[in-house]
């Protein structure tokens, strides 16, 4: 890595993909995912302009605030109710850790990209797609899918700098937001389905 803060800013990000993981309450993942938010924009702020990396950092914020509001249950699901379930994410976590580990020089030769932008993305990306694997909630599902289109975002923006493609990006946030944000809203009792 080039610069030394950066260790620690992936450190903090690894710890939130942890907390995003293993969160069993809206309140709690939504502060994981901010924090990961927060991380990847103060990592990309050093490579890209200040309007394009605040952009993706409102565009998450934005997303985040849109689920925040949805009504409904809090309590995530009780699917890693159990400590069996959390050591069951905590390793497969782990395990995707140490996949970027050994992989990341010749994934940052195959991308052409810097290590402090491809290590985070590639954790967000993996931790994403472990959230779509396992999940069952409806609300990790919708989790684990902005995560992932928010380490491919920081991937394909490192590779392509065009605005209009990485606004389309950002649409595509918002959209899985606004989606999830309805199909999130508890139905009434008198309404037909």
């Amino acid at each position: 890595m080039q610069n030394w803060v950066n260790y620690f800013l992936v450190f903090i990000l690894t710890a939130a993909l942890f907390g995003l993981i293993l969160a069993n309450t809206r309140r709690l993942m939504m502060i994981a995912f901010g924090v990961v938010v927060l991380m990847l924009f103060s990592i990309n702020i050093q490579f890209w302009s200040f309007g394009f990396a605040a952009s993706k950092f409102l565009t998450g914020l934005m997303a985040m605030l849109i689920l925040a509001l949805t009504p409904g249950q809090h309590i995530v699901a009780n699917t890693i109710k159990s400590g069996a379930g959390r050591i069951f994410y905590s390793v497969s976590f782990s395990f995707c850790i140490l996949l970027v580990l050994f992989t990341i020089q010749k994934t940052t030769r195959f991308l052409a990209i810097g290590q402090d932008q491809s290590m985070p993305a590639l954790l967000v990306l993996l931790c994403g797609f472990i959230l779509l694997g396992i999940a069952q909630h409806p609300f990790r599902i919708i989790m684990g899918l902005l995560t992932t289109i928010t380490g491919f975002e920081v991937l394909y923006s490192a590779v392509e700098q065009s605005l209009l493609v990485n606004g389309l990006l950002g649409a595509v946030v918002l959209l899985i937001a606004w989606v999830g944000s309805y199909l999130l809203m508890p139905t009434t009792p008198g309404e037909e389905q």
